[in-house]
Formats: structure tokens, C-alpha cells, sequence
């Protein structure tokens, strides 16, 4: 099995696709911080999108849960970043 995971992550670095896959990791892992985070209903508010220049942008469907977004966002960061292994966003960007 190990093979396979060798194979398959050099053929995504030769590919240049490397930069995608790694940024929806960490639209993925966001998903599963906020949801651990502020629970199921909530995060359901909150939808992570994209990362670009290590900012994490995120959706809210209210001024509300943007607020609590804020509120919390260095304990997110330092949450994800744990999670990634690694200092991989350094902000949040929100909107409603």
C-alpha cells in the first residue's frame, strides 16, 4: 500500500497539480475544524472555499456567524495549522 500512496504522490507533483490537491486539503480540513469547533448546526453556516496567499476565505450566511468567525479566529488558525502540520494560513477572509 505504501507504494501506491508513493506512486501516486509523485505522479501528482509531476502533473503541477500539486498546488490544487494541497489547497483542498486545507479547504477540507477547515470544513472538519469548524465543525469541531463550533459544532455541526453552525458550521453548517460556514462554508470554507478556497486558500490563496496562505488566506483562507470562507462564506457565512450571516453577519452573525461572520462575527463569531472573527471572534474565534486565532483559535481556528492555531487549530488548522496544528492539524496541517505546519504554519500553511495565516489568516481568515469572511463575508456574508
Amino acid at each position: 500500500m505504501e507504494k501506491l500512496h508513493h506512486l501516486i504522490t509523485q505522479s501528482v507533483r509531476r502533473s503541477g497539480v500539486e498546488p490544487s490537491v494541497e489547497a483542498a486539503k486545507i479547504v477540507g480540513e477547515a470544513t472538519t475544524t469548524l465543525a469541531s469547533l463550533f459544532g455541526a448546526d453552525l458550521a453548517s453556516h460556514m462554508k470554507p472555499l478556497y486558500i490563496k496567499n496562505r488566506t483562507l476565505t470562507v462564506s457565512c450566511t450571516s453577519s452573525t456567524v461572520a462575527q463569531e468567525l472573527k471572534l474565534r479566529e486565532t483559535e481556528i488558525l492555531d487549530k488548522l495549522n496544528l492539524k496541517l502540520a505546519g504554519r500553511l494560513v495565516d489568516r481568515i477572509r469572511y463575508f456574508s
